[in-house]
């Protein structure tokens, strides 16, 4: 019988979390979908998770639908406590960001291979 469509592939699976893994020296969280409130609790949880565990991380939000403002809130307590990049920001989050001025200031990178290279995180 074939699986549906975005079927958790683990029992950890987090609402707004694609994906979430190592590359080189750093945490690449891929997130995608509506990241509003019922997301946005377990992506922090996620996030929080992978700062305890590393120094740099990386937020792939190309595949972000719509952001809740309290998203830029979240990335930049992120960015207080580790080494962030936020690559190839969607058209709902490069908007985020845009509203919240110069005084909400997050990396972001156009690609995920930039903010690795820029980690020196790379091809390992």
């Amino acid at each position: 019988m074939p699986e549906p469509d975005h079927t958790p592939s683990a029992p950890d699976t987090v609402l707004g979390v694609l994906s979430c893994g190592r590359r080189g020296n750093a945490w690449v969280v891929t997130l995608g979908g509506d990241l509003g409130p019922d997301a946005l609790a377990g992506v922090s949880r996620q996030l929080d998770a992978v700062v305890d565990e590393g120094r740099a991380v990386v937020v792939d939000t190309k595949s972000v639908t719509s952001a809740d403002p309290a998203m830029l809130t979240l990335l930049m307590r992120l960015q207080e406590a580790a080494s962030l990049y936020v690559a190839a920001p969607s058209p709902p989050v490069r908007a985020l960001l845009e509203a919240a001025g110069p005084n909400a200031s997050v990396r972001t990178v156009t690609s995920l291979g930039e903010a690795l290279d820029a980690l020196g995180a790379g091809s390992s």
